[in-house]
């Protein structure tokens, strides 16, 4: 037996992250967004945003990271009240991502499709709590450009749940109890 593993994702900026924190908070594993080391290695290297300026270089980079994460949850012990592991995005992200800008191709999609998490919740765009950080450039409208890539890229062969706009602790409790049904 093994943890499950559970993809929280959608859009940029939608509170994943937060529910990320709440979960660590609780006691689950979790893996963190990868992708903010990444993009602060390329500001050290004078890259005001290295996704854009160079995709595939990036893109590389992150699904070597994700790729390892997805590595290191299979040799977690089992914790048999909490057999979850959450990641704050997946390997499949980098291709959702290549293809919104236009650069996705069969061996991307080939790369990320060797990999199967037992969930996916989704979280659509939010206007209301998105904020650009240090991290985060892109505006609201380019933000949301994104989630019907990274909709279409899981929904293909995962089972996608789409997570309600509501408080970090109701998200938190709707994943919790999908989960606890699920295994009823």
């Amino acid at each position: 037996m093994q943890n499950r593993k559970i993809v929280i994702s959608g859009s940029p900026g939608a509170g994943k992250t937060s529910v990320i924190e709440g979960l660590n908070a609780m006691g689950y594993t979790v893996f963190q967004e990868y992708s903010r080391s990444i993009i602060e290695e390329g500001k050290a290297q004078g890259k005001a945003n290295f996704f854009l300026s160079d995709p595939y270089q990036f893109s590389e980079r992150l699904f070597l990271g994700r790729k390892e994460q997805f590595g290191r949850a299979n040799l977690l012990a089992v914790n048999e009240t909490k057999p979850y592991v959450f990641f704050d995005r997946g390997v499949h992200d980098t291709y959702a991502y290549l293809e919104a800008l236009g650069k996705g191709n069969s061996m991307w999609k080939d790369r990320v499709n060797a990999f199967q998490y037992d969930l996916v919740f989704l979280f659509d765009p939010w206007e209301s709590i998105y904020k650009t950080d240090a991290e985060r450039k892109e505006t609201f409208k380019e933000a949301q450009r994104y989630f019907p890539f990274i909709q279409n890229v899981y929904q293909q062969d995962h089972t996608v749940v789409l997570v309600p706009k509501v408080s970090v602790e109701v998200r938190i409790a709707f994943i919790l109890n999908y989960l606890s049904n699920e295994n009823e």
